[in-house]
């Protein structure tokens, strides 16, 4: 009978084959070509991909999002743990407070790009407006127009937008937590740190590894925000990997160095989530 158990499964893994392990493969087969869709493909190996490694372009777009991913796994997991332990419970208005925060999170990320370009605006802008009836004339910028600004500008809006879906799969989590494990922890004299690192970090770690890997992940495919906000600009102070991919693909028409950048980003999420879930297994077992 265990044979028939497969079955089940294939219709899945037929779908997961067309649309994920077959076009993989075909990227994978364009990178080592040089093609510009139209023409005769030519046969080049890994030239593509030295190329890519020659390019400061390139390289400056990997630091970008590797800094980026670092702090929106920092910014969304610490402020999802303090908004998520703020309401938990059945306190009054936090039926209303948890739909505010999660509101932003299911509107489009171009309406969003819209709203926040409108409020980046130098002249109409809310921000700059702000500070200069706050008389902080000198902290006035053109946020996605000026190389020091733009690049955390925009990394703001997805920040800020996905902080909603992780306070409430944080608070989903505090909710399964049994109040008795803080009511002996009380007994015992643990503070409020003592009981967070002690019990509440520990059985929450599970889902903020879920957390974490959803975060980083989100990082590093960004396209979205980068391409409405900035299109990479100015000049390519805001580029990361992929948008620095459809530059290529379909601005410059070299779908071989394009594939060669997406295989790249594919290859840069598995391996951090590998090398995560490989450390985060070994503390897990450990503790």
């Amino acid at each position: 009978m265990r044979p028939l158990y497969y079955l089940y499964l294939l219709p899945a893994f037929v779908l997961f084959l067309i649309f994920f392990i077959v076009p993989f493969v075909q990227t994978f087969y364009f990178s080592l070509q040089d093609w510009d869709s139209i023409g005769e493909m030519t046969f080049e190996g890994i030239a593509n991909y030295v190329e890519m490694f020659q390019d400061e372009v390139f390289i400056a777009s990997v630091g970008r999002v590797l800094k980026y991913a670092l702090i929106q796994v920092v910014v969304q997991i610490a402020l999802g743990l303090l908004f998520s332990a703020l309401l938990r419970g059945e306190k009054k208005g936090n039926g209303f407070f948890r739909a505010v925060y999660f509101l932003p999170y299911i509107i489009s990320s171009a309406a969003i790009c819209v709203m926040f370009t409108v409020m980046y605006d130098n002249d109409i802008g809310l921000i700059n407006n702000l500070l200069r009836a706050a008389g902080l004339d000198g902290l006035v910028h053109i946020w996605l127009g000026e190389e020091a600004t733009a690049f955390y500008a925009t990394i703001a809006v997805p920040i800020w937008q996905g902080l909603g879906m992780y306070i409430v799969v944080l608070l989903s989590g505090l909710q399964g937590i049994s109040e008795e494990y803080y009511d002996a922890a009380k007994i015992d004299g643990a503070n409020a740190f003592q009981r967070f690192r002690s019990i509440t970090l520990p059985l929450l770690w599970p889902i903020i590894q879920i957390c974490i890997v959803l975060s980083v992940s989100g990082a590093l495919k960004n396209f979205d925000y980068v391409y409405m906000l900035t299109g990479g600009g100015p000049g390519s102070s805001t580029h990361v990997p992929a948008t620095f991919m459809y530059d290529k693909t379909f601005v410059g028409m070299r779908y071989g160095y394009g594939s060669a950048v997406a295989v790249f980003i594919f290859a840069l999420g598995f391996l951090f989530t590998v090398v995560f879930k490989g450390i985060a297994g070994r503390k897990s077992v450990d503790e």
